[in-house]
């Protein structure tokens, strides 16, 4: 059975009606979240006002198959179109009906469902709270030493919770060997994070909505794109494409991160895909292209991830600089600030301006400021040498992610070209 076929059922339609040669309805996407949907039997005419392409989409397909299915029988006659009709029909904006209820009802829905989601996790807090205070108390070396499985189980508990973030993060803590000099910082960290998500989960009524979205994000739990394109925060700009970054996750699975600046906002985006079990990525955008659109951006207390609207388009210019942080102060101040705002923070990304790239030893590389501060960084040795032949002793422009221990460059800026450095 097809997706369409599979929601071509009329509990999936709510107002139904036929007007004239047409047959319509209103889809439900999420919490107060409706697609609109309209058919012209006659002439095969399909159209949705969801925002995913190529159309006709499977929303209008399902409202198709149903119609085959049921016919006018199921769609009561109406003398008067809904208001959303007219905008579909002619391709205006339409995304979604509001709820058919009173402001009061409206509000009381919300509150109830505001913690729907982050309830289904209570028991994974709990267990979470209870390992990790025998943890430190019985002291972290002795915990993993005794019982070698025990960030697998962790995570598997964690997964049984609908904690699949946490779950990934804690079970690649078992990947880390235990000799390395890292260790315990690198796991420390990481369950100093998931401390942090237990006390905020115990005071989630006092957190401001944007910050319970990142920690249902950050133990992952994650809003569905329909929802963030029809509620989420819109930005039109024109986007320089700063950096981008593809890299596996976990066994079978690739992340690429795509960074881009407004040249307006000034505001950094994120754009996310995924490729799992070796499928190819769909199209992206390359480093040092600018692109004229827009941007809707995923709720947070620090927004960055956003989803690219249908308008974008290729600039023929392309970028001869890398704004950014004058020096490392400043670059170090802008996370302290992102972080203040958003405490798990996944990634942050900034251009350093006028630094020079040097070698420590094989394989460590840093840079330094005009004032000589210096800034550990993560490459390859063959990225580190490029780099230092690029600026030819001279300063350069880098771009790329921070990780509170790592500046990892992404691409870089000298004599007026900017190119990709992964």
């Amino acid at each position: 059975m097809t997706h369409s076929e599979s929601l071509a059922h009329a509990d999936f339609f709510r107002h139904r009606f036929a007007f004239g040669a047409l047959v319509g309805a209103e889809m439900p996407a999420g919490p107060d979240i409706f697609y609109t949907v309209a058919l012209e039997p006659e002439r095969r005419k399909l159209y949705c006002s969801c925002p995913f392409f190529p159309k006709p989409c499977l929303h209008a397909e399902a409202l198709s198959l149903l119609f085959q299915k049921e016919g006018a029988a199921s769609f009561p006659e109406t003398a008067e179109a809904p208001g959303w009709l007219e905008a579909l029909l002619s391709g205006k904006p339409s995304h979604a009906s509001p709820v058919h209820d009173d402001p009061e009802k409206r509000a009381e829905r919300q509150q109830k469902t505001r913690f729907e989601r982050l309830e289904r996790a209570r028991g994974g807090f709990e267990d979470l709270e209870t390992w990790l205070s025998d943890t430190v108390r019985r002291g972290l070396a002795t915990v993993v030493s005794e019982e070698p499985g025990a960030f697998e189980q962790l995570a598997t508990r964690a997964a049984d919770a609908s904690m699949t973030g946490l779950s990934r993060a804690i079970r690649l803590l078992a990947n880390i060997p235990v000799n390395s000099p890292d260790w315990s910082l690198l796991v420390t960290d990481v369950l100093a994070q998931i401390y942090l998500a237990v006390r905020a989960f115990r005071n989630r009524e006092a957190l401001p909505d944007a910050l319970l979205y990142d920690l249902q994000n950050f133990i992952g739990i994650n809003l569905k794109k329909e929802e963030v394109l029809v509620s989420g925060e819109r930005l039109s700009d024109t986007w320089a494409v700063m950096g981008v970054l593809t890299e596996p996750l976990e066994d079978r699975l690739q992340v690429r991160r795509t960074w881009m600046l407004g040249a307006e906002s000034g505001r950094m985006a994120l754009l996310l895909d995924f490729s799992f079990g070796g499928s190819d990525f769909q199209p992206g955008f390359a480093a040092g292209t600018m692109q004229q659109g827009t941007l809707v951006f995923y709720p947070s207390a620090f927004p960055q991830r956003a989803l690219v609207q249908e308008d974008f388009h290729t600039l023929p210019q392309t970028v001869d600089a890398l704004p950014g942080a004058p020096d490392i102060a400043a670059f170090l101040e802008k996370y302290a600030a992102a972080l203040a705002a958003q405490p798990w923070l996944p990634y942050f990304a900034e251009a350093l301006t006028g630094v020079t790239v040097q070698k420590e030893s094989p394989n460590r590389y840093f840079c330094t400021d005009i004032s000589g501060k210096i800034l550990p960084m993560s490459t390859s040795e063959h990225t580190g040498w490029a780099l230092i032949a690029l600026g030819g002793g001279h300063p350069v422009d880098l771009f790329g992610e921070w990780n509170g221990r790592f500046f990892r460059p992404l691409s870089a800026a000298a004599e007026g070209r900017v190119v990709s450095v992964t």
